[in-house]
């Protein structure tokens, strides 16, 4: 059984393997996918670019013929402008990968002898090379270009120079090849982090994105319902009360003039016109006198101009209906309103010397809804301070903060761990990489020796394994496991050296890069920034020690000894580079795609409040604008018959506005089913929460309730109530037998015949559950 579960093992590993060398491409293309590739991409081109500054002095220092050193030199000159152009943008990517390709035959064909400087860091050219396009490239290309040259180089050197032994073209193609694989591999394992990571960012904006539009739709609704309170409501119920209130002809006519603005944009699924003329000018209610106090007019039009807009007109509104609810509950001929700026933030106090009330209570009416609820949407601090006889004071203090930064700096925190991570696990594959490849080619350079190449690698594949497990808890390494990996390092560079007698026996064989997994690991995970830095040089002292022990014999050798550390050096400066790079890029792309959802949240929010505001459209308003209308044109508002119609049509609006504003999708079907029973003369009660229900399960609900109301005789009354359930939403219909079950049976769509009707006495009790 054993055996079984181990060759399953082993097979998942290798179909993994050969997925994971596959061509790469990216399943989400999101901030931190593009973060990792154009990091990956601007270091690997700098850092090949960088190495055309070695091959020059190394074409400089060769002892090869000049007519075939001179268009060499120039072409890895130009070479350099392509690498720097691609790394800009300005040049196609593969142009100078090939380039690199060709510059390496060219440098086989100039070589003077297998010693040649020259030769050496052309070998050290092609490696980059054959690892850059898996970094710089996408898709297909990223594979076939380097699997291509894995074997025309080697078919290339082998017919230029057929004098030379064939153990440099067989050990480019066995290098290549282990480059092409591990890079591969290796990029899967970053670029599958990174899809999770984007993944994860775009559900969470979506999500949020989401929540944004249900709370934009819930806010238009309900910012609706409460101007509908504050304007048309109010004025119906001052004609309705007739006395007082209505005393003011010419001012009851121009507030329903005012009023009847507010009911055209509502039926046009619009937001009511905001009134624009400042705080000051909007406090007003013709039956009492408003003093204003505290701030002159141009410092208060000052203080309003800093307000964001949204807030300044809640606190205008809410300020509006604080002075109506004084006129009408105060019995006082007088209302103070006071505006004053306490270190930096605005204070509206109204306070009357009036009935007041038991404050112990709280808000309720109006003042919760379009004082307290519009207050707490808008951020601003509300104070009661009132009592029986006492009069009542309402302050409002709008705070300078508007709490959106606690949620940026958290959004960069996230930032900052997915980069961190993608940078710890680069370093640590790069390290297993380097030792794997190390195996690989110490096995093809010198096939059946057992030679220090073996344990350079085994020192490198135990600095990743330490560095791993040192830090799977923890950021960064202990002391401790940081020394060591700083003294492993010269001693990893030394044991590659003695693999080719240090440059004088095939120096082209030789693993200069091997130890740079340890160094890297130093530079990424070190418990100080400074620890690398201090690794670098002790590394750097061991390569000048050596390069002077061997200078003595060979100088040439001396010098592949030079840029073998210069290769290694260079290479964990590149990784330093692309530590900065990874994480100015992650910023920035996270920067930009959050305006990009931002921008397409605002778009759905305002989608959202359109289709919150097809209640109003669907209320039937045209009833209170024919009543505002005709008070408008003349009518007197003390007539009994038009009291009477604005009485009806007040109760009607004050139970649309008592719909919960998240119900987007039923509030509309409820306010067409409220406004059909009004017109038909039936006494429709509707109870509900918040909880909404899909458009589509909403338009079964919705063409059901119409039903059901059209069935029921006039003067029958008919309650509605929905609330959530385990199994989705619950909807009870209760009214007079038999008129409620025979609409039932007569309604059409899914649900009719899902719904249990039970008939007691004289009432019909019909109930229906609904999956959300």
């Amino acid at each position: 059984m054993q055996i079984v579960r181990a060759r399953r093992h082993l097979g998942d590993l290798a179909r993994d393997l050969v997925r994971r060398a596959a061509p790469v491409r990216p399943a989400v293309d999101g901030w931190a996918t593009r973060t990792l590739t154009g990091a990956m991409a601007r270091a690997f081109l700098l850092a090949t670019a960088a190495w055309q500054l070695v091959m020059l002095a190394a074409v400089v220092a060769s002892p090869g013929p000049v007519r075939d050193l001179v268009p060499l030199l120039l072409a890895h000159a130009a070479t350099l402008g392509a690498m720097l152009a691609a790394r800009a943008g300005r040049l196609p990517a593969w142009v100078p990968v090939v380039a690199v390709y060709v510059l390496f035959v060219g440098g086989w064909s100039a070589a003077d002898s297998m010693v040649d400087p020259l030769l050496f860091a052309s070998c050290w050219m092609m490696n980059l090379g054959g690892a850059t396009p898996a970094f710089v490239l996408r898709g297909r290309p990223a594979l076939v270009l380097p699997a291509l040259a894995s074997v025309t180089v080697p078919a290339a050197m082998l017919l230029l120079r057929p004098d030379l032994p064939p153990t440099l073209p067989i050990a480019v193609f066995i290098t290549q090849w282990s480059i092409v694989l591990a890079t591969r591999v290796g990029l899967t394992y970053l670029f599958d982090f990174a899809a999770e990571a984007d993944a994860e960012a775009s559900a969470a904006l979506r999500d949020r994105a989401a929540v944004a539009a249900q709370e934009a739709a819930g806010r238009a609704a309900a910012e609706d319902a409460r101007v509908l309170h504050d304007t048309v409501i109010n004025t119906l119920a001052a004609i309705a009360s007739g006395g007082g209130a209505v005393r003011d002809t010419e001012a009851v006519r121009q507030r329903c003039a005012r009023d009847i603005a507010t009911v055209a944009a509502l039926q046009a699924g619009t937001a009511p016109a905001d009134d624009d003329t400042g705080l000051r000018a909007a406090s007003y209610d013709s039956r009492v006198r408003v003093r204003h106090l505290g701030l002159d007019d141009a410092r208060l039009a000052g203080a309003e101009a800093r307000l964001d807009p949204a807030r300044l007109r809640a606190l205008r509104r809410a300020t509006t209906e604080l002075v109506q609810n004084a006129a009408k509950h105060a019995g006082v001929d007088e209302v103070r309103v006071r505006a004053e700026e306490r270190a930096g933030e605005l204070v509206v106090t109204v306070e009357d010397d009036g009935a007041g009330f038991d404050g112990r209570t709280g808000f309720t009416g109006g003042l919760a809804t379009s004082v307290l609820d519009r207050a707490r949407e808008a951020e601003i601090e509300v104070g009661l301070d009132t009592a029986p006889g006492a009069g009542t004071r309402v302050t409002l203090t709008v705070h300078r903060s508007s709490g959106a930064g606690p949620r940026r700096r958290e959004r960069r925190g996230g930032i900052a761990d997915v980069v961190r991570v993608l940078r710890r696990r680069a370093c640590l594959l790069y390290g297993a990489g380097v030792s794997a490849v190390g195996f690989v080619l110490a096995v093809g350079n010198h096939p059946g020796e057992p030679t220090p190449e073996y344990l350079m690698a085994t020192i490198a594949a135990l600095g990743a394994a330490l560095a791993w497990w040192c830090t799977r808890n923890r950021r960064a390494l202990p002391a401790w496991a940081a020394l060591v990996l700083a003294a492993a390092a010269p001693a990893a560079f030394v044991l590659s050296a003695a693999a080719v007698d240090y440059g004088r026996d095939d120096p082209v064989l030789w693993q200069a890069i091997g130890a740079t997994g340890i160094l890297i690991v130093l530079a990424e995970l070190g418990p100080r920034p400074a620890t690398v830095v201090w690794a670098g040089l002790g590394y750097a002292v061991v390569v000048l020690v050596v390069a002077a022990d061997v200078g003595r014999s060979s100088p040439a050798a001396a010098t592949i000894v030079l840029m073998a550390g210069a290769a290694a050096l260079g290479l964990v400066a590149a990784w330093r580079r692309f530590q900065r790079t990874i994480g100015a890029i992650g910023v920035r792309a996270a920067a930009d795609e959050r305006a990009a959802w931002a921008a397409r949240t605002q778009l759905a929010e305002r989608e959202a409040a359109d289709r919150s505001r097809g209640r109003w459209r669907a209320a039937g308003l045209n009833r209170s604008l024919s009543l505002l209308e005709a008070a408008r044109d003349g009518a007197d508002p003390d007539d009994p018959a038009l009291r009477s119609r604005c009485a009806e049509e007040e109760a009607y609006l004050r139970q649309l506005t008592l719909l919960h504003p998240d119900l987007v999708h039923m509030g509309q079907w409820f306010a067409r089913a409220l406004n059909e029973a009004h017109d038909q003369g039936v006494r429709l009660v509707v109870r509900a929460g918040g909880e909404d229900l899909p458009a589509q399960v909403a338009a079964d609900l919705g063409d059901l309730l119409l039903t059901t109301v059209a069935g029921t005789p006039t003067g029958q009354d008919l309650t509605i109530t929905l609330f959530p359930s385990s199994a989705g939403a619950r909807m009870t219909l209760v009214g007079a037998h038999p008129h409620l079950a025979d609409g039932i049976r007569a309604a059409r769509g899914p649900l009719a015949a899902a719904t249990r009707v039970t008939s007691l006495a004289d009432q019909d009790v019909a109930e229906i559950v609904v999956g959300a």
